[in-house]
């Protein structure tokens, strides 16, 4: 299962001067207070003023990208606000290097991964050392599949600053899905060294123990996970696989259930509880794969093929098999 890496926003908060500090501190104020549309609001009088007010417009970016939406379509037309603004900062001062990287990191977290690429490679130019811009790159890198160069930009990044828990995550998650366990390891255990009550950094560790045939080291994270975050629904979901591994069926039931309860949307899930009752209530296996085909529509043609192989006792065998004792 392919994890998402988590974006390093970027911030940036510039200061006015002459006339403007009044209404700059009223607007930082209402940042402060979490009152993102009272300081906007107050950015957009000083752009009104001013349109090209670099720092109003920069500033306003940000928040547009900070203000809390009721649901997917207003966070669009919010990141189209921003988007306009960074690119505007570009356009009033196409030397600075933070609007490229303010646009670059919204475009990795739209999935335009070619143009952050571009926007974070614009602002290394005129800034090689900026570590938020390499942590950008990186990920933008990661998502084109440029794994060789991503793992180039994490590790320019590391000799910056050795001290960011989001490199650690992120480089690890990388080394990972590249298949170099031992170092993803390292990478998950000096996170947990920075982080010791993250759990999500037990639970991405103990993915890689499972990847290298260790289920007692990968069980006792993830045991460490719900202990700090008895919600983590994602936690259950791999306590389920290693326990069903182990022969312990009925435990490992019990913690799907609960992964089902905490995250009733969460399609592997259903698909891993339908390949644990395969053989004895194909049944129940197939309600779970077609629950999982509802929630994935995309993926309707596996689910589909697991739902007929349900139909004779070969291919419940061959679901099985192949789910759980792969050649």
């Amino acid at each position: 299962m392919k994890k998402v890496l988590s974006l390093l926003a970027a911030v940036l908060w510039l200061a006015a001067c002459g006339g403007d500090k009044a209404m700059f501190k009223q607007a930082q104020l209402a940042t402060s207070k979490g009152d993102f549309t009272k300081a906007i609001q107050i950015y957009s009088r000083i752009i009104k003023q001013d349109p090209n007010h670099y720092a109003a417009i920069v500033n306003r970016g940000v928040l547009w990208e900070r203000l809390p939406v009721k649901d997917a379509k207003e966070r669009a037309k919010n990141r189209r606000f921003a988007e306009a603004d960074y690119l505007h900062a570009i356009d009033v001062n196409p030397d600075a290097a933070e609007p490229f990287n303010n646009v670059g990191a919204l475009y990795v977290d739209m999935g335009r991964n070619t143009d952050a690429a571009f926007y974070l490679s614009e602002a290394l130019v005129r800034n090689p050392k900026y570590f938020t811009a390499l942590m950008n790159r990186a990920i933008a890198r990661y998502r084109q599949g440029r794994t060789v160069e991503a793992l180039q930009d994490f590790n320019s990044a590391l000799k910056l600053r050795d001290d960011e828990p989001l490199l650690f995550l992120n480089r690890g998650l990388a080394y990972f899905d590249s298949g170099m366990f031992d170092a993803a390891l390292d990478d998950f255990s000096y996170l947990i060294h920075l982080r010791p009550d993250d759990a999500r950094a037990y639970l991405e560790r103990a993915r890689v123990f499972m990847a290298m045939g260790y289920p007692s080291n990968a069980y006792a994270d993830l045991e460490e996970a719900v202990s700090i975050q008895p919600s983590y629904a994602l936690a259950y979901y791999y306590m389920g696989d290693l326990l069903f591994r182990k022969g312990e069926k009925e435990q490992a039931l019990g913690m799907l259930v609960r992964s089902k309860e905490l995250a009733n949307q969460y399609v592997p899930t259903y698909e891993l509880m339908g390949d644990m009752l395969a053989m004895e209530d194909p049944v129940s296996a197939t309600a779970n794969y077609m629950v999982a085909k509802k929630l994935d529509p995309k993926n309707a043609r596996r689910y589909d093929a697991k739902i007929r192989m349900m139909q004779t006792e070969k291919g419940r065998e061959r679901v099985l098999a192949n789910r759980f004792f792969p050649r």
